[in-house]
């Protein structure tokens, strides 16, 4: 039975996961998707899960679980936000980030991450900028998470049509995709446990990928390196 664990900044994305990654990963269910909440901290033995704040909580959570399963058909993925990554990430504090291309950026903090964690079976993936980023990638499924919504459909449409791609929908703390999806649907903040993984669903993979070329890639690579491997 083929496993890969995903290490994911939040419970949206672990259900990102189990409803639009695994089902196009093992159609025939010839494989499990674990998802762990990333540790951020630990203070006498208890570990504080869920975010991302200090690199270092995060390094030893991650090697931790590859030392516990060995086994060559378990592999290892990341779906964090690149977006308010720690000062102390990999690569963070020599890498200098291009607003209009922001795809050779994310690729080397990605290298540093892989380099750093030193596993070939780790494929370090951090999303441009977030997750919500995905949900740009055809607004219209906001309909199948809210009624009534043609004017706020509207006004996501135009963010999009007013950058060169939606994985270049990020300007800053009060304009990042989540913060003008929650400015333009309020209940989405409530709600994006299970209206974020909802809309993706919805979307549907191939247009996920369409629309979001550095999700593609990992997703592309994620096929390849699980269709790799044996029972």
């Amino acid at each position: 039975m083929k496993e890969l664990y995903v290490f994911c900044e939040g419970p949206t994305e672990q259900g990102f996961c189990q409803q639009v990654l695994r089902p196009f990963l093992f159609p025939q269910s010839e494989g499990i998707i674990h998802t762990i909440l990333i540790a951020n901290s630990r203070k006498r033995n208890v570990i504080s899960r869920g975010g991302i704040r200090k690199y270092a909580p995060l390094r030893n959570d991650i090697i931790n679980t590859l030392n516990q399963h060995q086994r060559s058909n378990v592999h290892f993925t990341t779906l964090f936000d690149l977006y308010a990554l720690p000062p102390d990430f990999p690569g963070k504090a020599i890498q200098q980030r291009n607003p209009h291309d922001p795809h050779p950026y994310v690729a080397a903090l990605e290298t540093a991450l892989g380099e750093d964690i030193g596993d070939h079976r780790f494929l370090p993936y951090l999303q441009l900028h977030e997750y919500e980023t995905l949900l740009f990638a055809d607004v219209n499924s906001f309909q199948y998470a809210f009624e009534n919504c043609d004017e706020e459909i509207a006004q996501l449409q135009a963010i999009v049509d007013d950058h060169q791609s939606v994985e270049h929908i990020n300007d800053g703390p009060q304009t990042a995709p989540s913060k003008r999806i929650i400015q333009i649907f309020p209940r989405y903040y409530g709600l994006k446990t299970s209206a974020g993984p909802d809309i993706a669903e919805y979307t549907g993979i191939n247009q996920l990928r369409a629309k979001c070329p550095h999700f593609n890639q990992w997703f592309t690579t994620l096929v390849d390196m699980m269709s790799g491997d044996e029972s």
